[in-house]
């Protein structure tokens, strides 16, 4: 197939530039010998904060997720605390500073698989409809998240002097994400009011795919305006020439 002219093809192009996003976020617990009495499966959580695009979170449970499990053990997950349609996939990585801001206990990083709370369409009329999954209190309803039920035991961390000082410790959250923009390349015609003498070429094109001005467009004599749209190579070629900024 081909066409060229106002009578051819309808033209488009769109750019999706991936890239990875890096972040961590530290989750300070002063009062730590306080947090024992927090019930197993119950959790401290921090703020929200942003990386790659979507909205994280960190819980913390004092005494265990798993309400079955052993108790002398603390949790720590990573939360997709936005809405999102499919999964995400994400990098995290779980450390504990020392005083001077260090890593002194981590575990190894790991991939994992996101799920968001879902996305709740609220109309005038008190209707509410949701594209994903509620609890039996009519509650958004996140994923499991991802971490680690047995972060660390109690009594290893309580042995770690550099780890606990003046009752506090610090969780440091690294996160990892890959990153998708996207943006429209050029739309249908690359054409544009171009200045220049007869002979000069018309090859260079602006951020929307149009033709722009050389730089000696004012003055000069045999200057005169003139329009020129691209034929479907010249569109092409100018699509393959952008590079990423």
């Amino acid at each position: 197939m081909s066409g060229a002219g106002h009578g051819g093809l309808s033209r488009s192009a769109t750019r999706v530039v991936a890239k990875e996003a890096n972040g961590f976020h530290l989750l300070r617990i002063d009062g730590y010998s306080q947090t024992k009495t927090v019930l197993p499966g119950q959790k401290l959580s921090s703020h929200p904060f942003s990386v790659g695009g979507h909205t994280w979170r960190v819980d913390y449970y004092p005494n265990g997720r798993d309400v079955s499990a052993d108790h002398n053990a603390i949790s720590v997950y990573l939360q997709l605390a936005s809405s999102h349609p499919q999964p995400v996939q994400a990098r995290y990585k779980f450390s504990l500073l020392d005083d001077s801001g260090n890593p002194a206990y981590e575990l190894p990083a790991e991939k994992g698989s996101f799920v968001g709370a879902p996305v709740v369409n609220r109309y005038p009329n008190g209707i509410t409809r949701a594209v994903g999954t509620l609890n039996n209190g009519g509650e958004e309803e996140q994923g499991p998240g991802c971490g680690h039920e047995e972060f660390i035991k109690k009594d290893d961390l309580e042995r770690r002097e550099h780890l606990v000082r003046d009752d506090s410790i610090v969780v440091r959250c690294d996160v990892g994400v890959t990153q998708f923009v996207n943006s429209v390349l050029a739309q249908d015609d690359l054409v544009n009011n171009a200045w220049g003498d007869e002979e000069e070429g018309y090859d260079q094109y602006d951020a929307q795919g149009m033709y722009a001005p050389p730089p000696r467009m004012y003055g000069g004599r045999g200057r005169h305006q003139r329009r020129h749209r691209a034929d479907d190579n010249e569109y092409i070629n100018w699509c393959l020439s952008q590079r990423n900024h």
